[in-house]
């Protein structure tokens, strides 16, 4: 059952404090402009309600795209006096779930863009949200890629495994730590010495089981951070313990060089014996084969380059002359 809508409602599209008052379509994009419905706010500083209206705002948003075109959302806001004497914000200006007190997207469009970045390169993402009709550049991309991290507090599990890696080789490294559980990056350090591992473990007392490769730095920052968390080693120098330990052994039943003899003229003497005797059973067989001489010159050389079409005809060329 199709249900007809009142005017000027989009249900779902945004929040119901809001108004759809008119709607354009242009060529690229369209354009929905909302008002509030709202008679108060609240301060973000203090928290404290307020009625009393200073003013109006317009303010250009944009949204999550329809169809391929641009959503832009001209937006009337409404600015509020605070009345706690306390608060340092005298005028604020209200904030919902659909956009923030500051930025050009809403958050529901803001989202959408740091998923598709964190899947690629800036400019990569870029190209796609312009084919979709969000208009961003590559480096707005990592500016808020950047911001959204600082804000990210990632959960640390009992399990986790560290390694260090390079800036740029031979000069700068740091030190990564993920959970084996889940196989995200929990945090970055900042150099890969003992005392900046201790220092993380010591802050994160539920870790529980460290899996780590064979560096004494790492291994003394667990004892010292707390003795009874439990270390393992990573799989790729497991495995590499593993092929040592097996080369020392078979060193022990194994010569340290395997000489093969290689005959000096080129051609074993097996060799040799076997060419000389394939070349006389030819021979005999030659001998053997030999036609009587009033036959030899019935005998047509064939051609190599002969086609299969041509054969009929060179065997007619030969039975003639075998009749003459």
């Amino acid at each position: 059952m199709i249900q007809r809508l009142p005017k000027g409602t989009f249900p779902n599209f945004f929040p119901e404090e809001y108004i759809v008052a008119g709607v354009c379509e242009g060529t690229k994009r369209y354009e929905f402009l909302l008002m509030t419905r709202n008679s108060g706010g609240v301060c973000p500083k203090c928290g404290y309600a307020s009625k009393r209206v200073h003013g109006h705002q317009d303010r250009l948003v944009r949204d999550l795209p329809i169809l391929g075109k641009g959503v832009v959302l001209n937006i009337t806001q409404t600015k509020y006096f605070c009345d706690n004497e306390e608060c340092e914000a005298e005028i604020f200006t209200e904030s919902n779930e659909l956009v923030g007190r500051h930025g050009q997207f809403t958050k529901r469009c803001r989202e959408y863009m740091l998923k598709v970045a964190t899947h690629m390169s800036g400019e990569a993402a870029a190209k796609i949200l312009a084919y979709q009709g969000i208009r961003v550049t590559g480096d707005t991309l990592l500016n808020m890629m950047r911001e959204a991290g600082a804000k990210y507090e990632a959960q640390v599990g009992k399990n986790i495994g560290v390694d260090d890696w390079s800036y740029r080789k031979g000069e700068k490294y740091g030190t990564l730590i993920c959970d084996l559980d889940t196989h995200e990056i929990i945090e970055v350090l900042e150099g890969r010495d003992s005392e900046t591992f201790k220092k993380w473990l010591i802050a994160h007392p539920g870790v529980e089981i460290v899996s780590r490769d064979r560096s004494s730095e790492y291994a003394s920052a667990v004892k010292a951070a707390n003795p009874e968390t439990v270390q393992i080693a990573d799989r790729f120098h497991i495995t590499k313990n593993l092929l040592e330990a097996l080369e020392e052994t078979l060193k022990g039943y194994l010569p340290e060089a395997i000489q093969i003899p290689v005959p000096s003229s080129g051609r074993a003497k097996g060799t040799e014996a076997t060419a000389e005797k394939a070349e006389a059973d030819v021979g005999g067989q030659s001998e053997a084969n030999v036609p009587p001489d009033d036959e030899r010159s019935a005998i047509v050389p064939m051609p190599v380059d002969v086609n299969e079409n041509e054969m009929p005809a060179v065997k007619k060329t030969q039975k003639r002359r075998k009749g003459s």
